[in-house]
């Protein structure tokens, strides 16, 4: 019945052509039924050789309009279904996918008509435009051997850079859906080592900070899987278009931590940066500088280090480990000279009125502190060298003088609670250093206890709560 459905508006068609020529209503009421019809996979798959004849004559006039400066309404709404035929005929159909790809005709008409329609800004032109890109895309998923063909068409000629700045959103995910089903080892290194790689990202990051557009995660997320990313372009791109490939890796590594998600090599990318820019945190307790970035790449550093694929790297980087307790008491000590970025808000309102709660969200160093701390507990667990080191640098007592209520530093006691478990861990040196800690004057955050309803003393070197 399918079969016949197909054969029977073929014939139509070319009963059409013969008598009234292309350019004419009755031909695109007729391909818009075929092109309905090709949505089915049971239909497309009736197509025969000699069902193309029509297709083929229609082809070659709709080449021949587009050395014309200007296209009728008409010529372009034939164009259109056109296309749409060609599209969904070729989708998931190896028969079909082969017939066109070996057609120079039609492989030439589709590729004239992304050309011509390449900076064309009315609908029906966009529209054109669209549908030449997603049969580019059906293309190319259906045959791997077509990647060099459409690489070469969308890269070398430049055409994935303008799609990409085309004012339609639309336009712009087809076009990252051709941008990533395209993309190889071999053209990762294109991406990563010209100028016109490095605009091809950051055009896609600059859509993917307004649109969440899935081809154009996979794009990046692909690029993090490679080696070389980071080092090669990544401090090219501007701070808003850094923070969104380092927030893709973060939340990559939190989703699946057991998984070989970037490399090893991008891990230490990660740190190298981070232990770069870290040194400038200290001077920033009156600046307006942006810390964004460093806590962004100390939050890949925490989800990392929970992580059985990444952990190792940095548990054997002393550097890292040293640099961070560093960190950790500078800004520690800074906050205690008097109100500034680094200070404790130990106000309860903060964690109890909502309003508050999300204005203290938005300071630039939430979070800050606790993730310092959590690096470090997480990189000393169950090793003993780097519990040393903590030990070494007054880390022990640091951590233990950050336990408090901090309202810009959400969790931020459990956290201590955690790392402190993990330095004491079979480390009796350690252990020690706790033991012989002692009470002496005031108890700190009184007024914050008392808020709490807790009456606080000591008797006997003892704390007691009442």
């Amino acid at each position: 019945m399918v079969h016949n459905s197909v054969e029977e508006h073929i014939s139509q068609l070319n009963s059409v052509i013969n008598q009234r020529g292309i350019w004419n209503e009755a031909v695109v009421t007729c391909l818009k039924t075929l092109t309905a019809l090709m949505r089915s996979f049971d239909t497309r798959s009736n197509l025969r050789i000699d069902h193309w004849k029509p297709i083929e004559l229609i082809v070659k006039e709709g080449r021949q309009s587009l050395t014309k400066s200007n296209l009728t309404e008409n010529e372009v709404q034939l164009l259109i279904d056109l296309l749409r035929f060609l599209r969904n005929s070729c989708g998931g159909l190896n028969e079909n996918l082969t017939f066109i790809l070996n057609h120079s005709e039609i492989m030439n008409f589709a590729k004239e008509t992304l050309e011509y329609f390449l900076q064309k800004q009315q609908e029906q032109e966009i529209t054109v435009l669209k549908i030449a890109i997603q049969l580019f895309g059906n293309i190319i998923v259906g045959s791997v051997d077509s990647k060099p063909l459409i690489w070469n068409l969308f890269f070398y000629e430049n055409k994935f850079r303008y799609l990409l700045k085309h004012s339609d959103t639309a336009i712009r995910e087809c076009t990252m859906m051709v941008l990533f089903n395209s993309i190889s080892d071999d053209n990762c290194e294109c991406i990563f080592k010209t100028k016109e790689g490095n605009e091809i990202v950051h055009l896609v990051t600059d859509t993917l900070l307004t649109n969440q557009i899935d081809w154009g995660l996979l794009f990046i997320e692909q690029l993090l899987s490679q080696k070389d990313f980071l080092d090669c372009c990544y401090e090219v791109f501007p701070l808003r278009n850094r923070l969104l490939i380092l927030e893709i890796m973060d939340e990559k590594i939190k989703d699946k931590p057991d998984e070989y998600f970037i490399s090893e090599s991008l891990v230490e990318s990660v740190k190298n940066y981070f232990l770069k820019n870290i040194t400038q945190i200290c001077s920033m307790k009156d600046s307006n500088l942006d810390p964004a970035e460093i806590l962004y790449l100390l939050s890949i550093l925490c989800s990392a280090s929970i992580s059985p694929v990444y952990a190792p790297i940095l548990q054997n980087s002393k550097d890292l480990l040293q640099t961070t307790v560093e960190t950790l008491k500078c800004i520690h000590l800074l906050g205690k000279e008097g109100s500034n970025a680094f200070s404790s808000v130990q106000d309860l309102k903060h964690h109890t009125d909502s309003q508050l709660k999300e204005e203290m969200s938005y300071h630039p160093f939430y979070g800050f502190k606790r993730n310092l701390i959590r690096l470090i507990g997480n990189v000393c667990y169950g090793y003993k060298d780097n519990q040393d080191i903590v030990r070494n640098l007054d880390g022990i007592p640091l951590i233990l003088d950050c336990c408090k209520f901090d309202a810009k530093n959400p969790y931020i006691i459990q956290w201590c609670i955690l790392a402190i478990r993990n330095l004491l861990e079979n480390n009796l040196e350690n252990q020690a250093i706790v033991a012989n800690i002692t009470t002496s004057g005031e108890i700190a955050d009184d007024k914050l206890l008392k808020e709490m309803g807790f009456q606080i003393h000591c008797e006997n070197g003892k704390i007691r709560l009442k």
